[in-house]
Formats: C-alpha cells, structure tokens, sequence
C-alpha cells in the first residue's frame, strides 16, 4: 500500500518536504509547522500498488487558530521508529522520523557507534526516512533520528537486529 494526500482538489497532491511527511507506515500526514498557504481540505488517498486500485477518505479540514501567533519551539518527534527492529539479511529496511517544531526542523541520522553509513545509503534522500537496502550483518546496530532547530534538539534511538 501507499499512502498519498490530496490538498484540496485532486491531481493537487501534498509534495512532501522538510515541512510535510507522510508516513508510509500509518498513512497520517504531518506538517512541521503550519503555514497560511496550508489551509484547506486533505483527502487521504491509499493506493494498493499490486491492483492499482485506491480508495480515498472523506476531505478532513484544516483551519488556522485564531487565538494567537504560534511562537518559536524545540523540535518535537511526532513520528519515530521501534526501539528494536528485526530484519532479515537482504531486504530493505526503511525507519521513519518526523519532528513537529518553528523554525522547522531538520532531520539527521547517525550510527551511535560513529560508523558512517555505507555507500549503499543514500543520504541525500534521507532527511524522514533511512532507508538501508540489502541488509548486512554490518549494518546491524543503533540508530539514531536527531531532530534540531535553533530552539534545541530531540532525538530517538532504535536498534536493528539482523537474522
């Protein structure tokens, strides 16, 4: 299954970016920090990529408080992966991490042993999600999601079992 989100009228769907996220895990849509531009109707679109198929749900709003400015706050992880995961030699594992926060947060991962990443993943493509292809004994260990804006830092562990 895939998760999408329509912003108001389809074909306009959500682009996901530093400020929005859309959990492949649960389908839920995140937005770091909301934005005037931000107002308006999400419909969730899931798609079952085997049939080609999707169902939609029904437009959930979103609307702007008007009870006063939101201030500057430190990042607050919203979406974050299990304390443990267990993955098979050679598959893809894919961990997820979201932090809500102004200014927007920014997202890094890090080896708590300081063994950088190998070539194999793709830190351009990082940011939300680690995604480590084929899957190695090496690459077995903890991991960690950091969260930073200029009001401070959150982070969340994990560690990957191989078998």
């Amino acid at each position: 299954l895939v998760f999408s989100w329509i912003f108001n009228e389809y074909p306009t769907f959500v682009k996901q970016d530093t400020r929005r996220f859309i959990s492949q895990e649960t389908g839920n849509l995140y937005i770091a920090k909301v934005e005037p531009s931000d107002v308006g109707n999400y419909t969730c679109v899931v798609t079952n990529t085997v049939t080609k198929t999707r169902v939609q749900g029904p437009p959930t709003p979103l609307v702007l408080r008007s009870d006063g400015v939101m201030g500057e706050y430190e990042p607050k992880i919203e979406v974050q992966f299990p304390e443990v995961v267990h993955v098979a030699k050679g598959s893809t594992v894919k961990l997820e991490c979201f932090a809500l926060g102004n200014p927007v947060p920014s997202i890094n991962w890090r080896k708590v042993d300081g063994v950088p990443f190998p070539r194999k993943v793709d830190m351009r493509k990082a940011s939300g999600v680690l995604e480590i292809p084929y899957f190695q004994q090496e690459d077995a260990g903890t991991y960690e999601c950091v969260a930073e804006n200029s009001r401070g830092m959150n982070t969340v562990k994990g560690k990957l079992s191989f078998y």
